[in-house]
């Protein structure tokens, strides 16, 4: 396979991870993490925490949506910039999520917009996530839905 044609069928298994990444997010399967991120992934989620290691990443994931009757991510306008050496990769996509909370006071929706950026590693499985920083772009609706101020 020609560098050229690996590239293209690269940039298809990143965006496969981030997409795949945005699906365990809205089923709660957290599992499913374990075939996207390293084990030793460093993640910068903003006003949800960061985390070294995957279990603190699936924690903070979990603590974030649990409390969410539903929850949809969309990713889109992804981008990837391959190392020198073929092995490493940073790229990122914007993303929109969608949360519900039917108890919410004063409203039961919130959306919020931003960016993920991401640090790739190609490894003996595949392409994996191995830092991962979330920057919020925007938000609408009801705070309360994502950031409850009292329980």
């Amino acid at each position: 396979m020609t560098d050229q044609i690996k590239l293209v069928v690269w940039k298809e298994e990143i965006r496969n991870l981030q997409d795949a990444y945005s699906l365990a997010m809205d089923h709660g399967e957290y599992r499913y993490f374990d075939e996207i991120f390293l084990e030793d992934i460093q993640a910068d989620y903003g006003v949800a925490g960061t985390g070294n290691g995957l279990d603190s990443l699936k924690q903070i994931c979990a603590e974030a949506l649990t409390p969410l009757d539903s929850v949809q991510h969309m990713n889109g306008n992804h981008w990837v910039r391959f190392g020198n050496d073929l092995l490493s990769a940073r790229g990122g996509c914007y993303f929109r999520v969608h949360m519900t909370r039917n108890e919410a006071a004063g409203g039961a929706h919130f959306e919020m917009g931003g960016k993920y950026t991401d640090d790739f590693l190609l490894t003996d499985v595949g392409w994996r996530i191995a830092k991962r920083r979330i920057d919020l772009i925007w938000s609408s609706g009801n705070p309360e839905v994502r950031y409850p101020t009292s329980t």
